[in-house]
């Protein structure tokens, strides 16, 4: 009888053990989708990801036959888990040499064309040159490519620049005065305007960075399960037909 209670036992514990690695596995192969809040292209109606951008890649997954959650995060956030966390996809996303090889580059999704944008009744800001740019203040999201853009030309935190966690934040400065300039795509500027209540006037697009007329893209961790990225290759070589 003992015998029997001990070897039940221990085909329990088999049991257990063998469910708990395979609720492992499949959280380990979860796939996810990460983005930032950045109208038209990735905005937020009633707690659901929506945007031109994010139907785009809806239809992408809906063709690859996969159904991952889409979450918005700030961008430093977003960026990390897409780096971090293998079976992850983010949009949009610019590419650049630091970023080539931690992504595989699947589909354009947005194209941009960043500058400096001020308040409008900033009259004193009014084309700037980017060479005086040290002379004023800057805020910029951490790990964006326009934060890479301004420490590549000098910039410095805590001087000129102010790293923010998210879009909204850089926005909050400058409404609230605390910077001259933040970094901006101008077909963007009234989505944002919005989300503070403000006229489609109160900002406006003072300077283009020429290196900044960029592509976003929907990228995949460079870890991602390769079952997973043959559905969305595969998906997309078949819209391209």
């Amino acid at each position: 009888m003992h015998l029997n209670l001990n070897l039940l036992i221990n085909r329990v514990i088999v049991l257990v053990a063998v469910l708990l690695t395979g609720t492992s596995m499949a959280s380990d192969t979860k796939l996810q989708v990460v983005t930032e809040l950045s109208p038209p292209y990735q905005t937020l109606m009633q707690n659901e990801v929506s945007g031109t951008a994010t139907e785009i890649v809806k239809s992408l997954l809906s063709e690859s036959g996969l159904t991952p959650t889409i979450n918005m995060y700030p961008w430093a956030r977003a960026y990390e888990k897409a780096i971090s966390e293998p079976n992850t996809l983010i949009y949009s996303i610019a590419k650049s040499d630091k970023r080539n090889k931690l992504f595989h580059w699947l589909l354009p999704v947005a194209h941009y064309k960043l500058g400096l944008v001020a308040l409008s009744a900033r009259q004193d800001l009014h084309h700037t040159p980017l060479k005086e740019l040290e002379n004023f203040s800057l805020a910029v999201q951490r790990n964006d490519i326009s934060h890479q853009w301004a420490i590549e030309n000098g910039l410095e935190e805590g001087k000129q620049l102010i790293i923010c966690s998210d879009i909204g934040c850089s926005w909050k400065l400058l409404v609230n005065k605390k910077v001259d300039f933040i970094v901006e795509s101008p077909e963007l500027i009234a989505g944002m305007l919005a989300q503070y209540k403000l006229p489609t006037n109160a900002a406006k697009y003072v300077t283009a960075i020429p290196e900044l007329a960029i592509t976003g893209y929907l990228a995949a961790n460079i870890n991602i399960e390769n079952s997973i990225l043959e559905k969305l290759q595969s998906a997309i070589k078949s819209h391209s037909h």
